[in-house]
């Protein structure tokens, strides 16, 4: 997706209680460290890739051609990575739902699904996700992580990240069935999930353009509220990006928080957990 999501510290809005977040607070825990959630021990389980499924054959998304490889063995390869947001009620290519706290990707060209290890070569860290969605369709990326990926690799703050992405597969497709044989039924792919609580924004816009959403942040720091995320998503195959100030921490009650912004010039406010 075509856009930085931009973090920053929130340390006190005028008239409100004091919002002290170190990093992402959960609501009723306490704040954990970026790298708090398992980043290599969880466990990513596929089942071998349907080749003749829809989300595996060629296609074609703004006028350029794509042709997903037929098996993943060997795949190994470094580029910028970015991060896609939450989006209520979306599915994956395969027809699975997001979910964004889950340890899932975007590819335009893996096989799906295929579990692969992500390691940002900038600090070192390590997530095995579940490849099963296709994007990111922008130039220079090569793959769109969850935002419990991102943010397990210590890049949801940047929007981007340059990293290595090496398949977890073996090292051949696995043979063909005999004729008249019945194939044993395939265990669903199973993403590891970041085992973090829901969490409390509050959403203030979404806009179809970056600079709408940039300059709504700015408005948004301009009046010291400086715990700002520009989250990039889809709506009906559609770039927006929504601007959230959170997450609220344990005891800061949405409804308080609403009523100061209101009370500040800010409407059309409203809560989201995730």
């Amino acid at each position: 997706m075509p856009v930085r999501p931009v973090r920053y510290a929130l340390y006190g809005m005028t008239g409100l209680w004091v919002l002290a977040l170190g990093g992402c607070a959960g609501v009723g825990t306490p704040p954990s460290a970026p790298g708090a959630w398992p980043p290599s021990s969880a466990t990513c389980a596929a089942p071998d890739p349907d080749r003749h499924a829809a989300y595996n054959r060629p296609y074609q998304v703004h006028g350029r051609h794509y042709a997903p490889l037929k098996h993943a063995a060997g795949y190994a390869v470094r580029g910028v990575a970015s991060w896609y947001g939450w989006e209520s009620g979306s599915t994956t290519s395969m027809g699975t739902p997001f979910r964004p706290r889950a340890f899932s990707a975007a590819s335009r060209d893996l096989p799906l699904p295929t579990c692969a290890r992500v390691t940002n070569l900038s600090n070192g860290r390590s997530v095995v996700v579940l490849v099963n969605d296709r994007g990111p369709f922008v130039g220079g990326r090569v793959m769109d992580l969850s935002y419990g990926a991102a943010h397990a690799l210590g890049m949801a703050g940047q929007g981007t990240a340059a990293v290595e992405i090496v398949a977890l597969t073996s090292a051949a497709p696995s043979p063909a069935a005999a004729p008249g044989a019945t194939a044993p039924a395939a265990a669903p792919p199973m993403a590891p999930e970041a085992p973090a609580p829901t969490q409390t924004f509050l959403q203030t816009g979404a806009f179809s353009q970056i600079n709408h959403a940039i300059r709504e942040r700015n408005r948004l720091l301009k009046a010291g509220i400086h715990e700002v995320l520009i989250v990039p998503g889809l709506v009906k195959g559609q770039p927006f990006y929504k601007v959230q100030i959170g997450p609220l921490p344990d005891g800061i009650t949405a409804v308080k928080v609403i009523a100061e912004l209101k009370r500040m010039g800010f409407h059309d406010l409203y809560s989201v957990e995730q």
